[in-house]
């Protein structure tokens, strides 16, 4: 008799895939974490001092994603720049589509693999 206990987990990123920046590397990336924010601008109206209301406006989705090059077309030099439009595959609908880079850093060790970490930015009332 089989026997379940606990929680399920959900294991893993849901990235599969990061292009658009460098045809030269498409499809070169293996991402190791990603780290998704829904946030906005917030107004609050007083009235006496306290909050009567508050209106959200100014909707973005940010985007952190730490990969590493790898495959036949990786490229250890290959960043975004600011401004570039990165498409993201993912099984996620919150993270899949076009992004803007925010910023880009790359890492290198002497005992480790070259790590990159994006910053990528979606606002709601562009697109791309």
């Amino acid at each position: 008799m089989a026997v379940t206990i606990g929680t399920s987990i959900i294991w893993g990123v849901s990235t599969t895939n990061l292009t658009g920046f460098s045809a030269a590397v498409s499809g070169g990336y293996t991402v190791t974490a990603e780290d998704l924010t829904k946030e906005s601008d917030k107004e609050e109206i007083r009235a006496n001092g306290e909050v009567v209301t508050t209106y959200y406006y100014n909707g973005r989705k940010t985007l952190s994603i730490k990969c590493f090059p790898s495959g036949g077309s990786a490229s250890a030099t290959s960043l975004p720049g600011a401004g570039d439009t990165v498409t993201v595959t993912s099984g996620d609908a919150d993270i899949t589509g076009d992004w803007v880079c925010d910023s880009a850093s790359k890492a290198r060790k002497q005992d480790g693999i070259v790590e990159f970490d994006l910053s990528l930015i979606n606002y709601d009332g562009i697109t791309e």
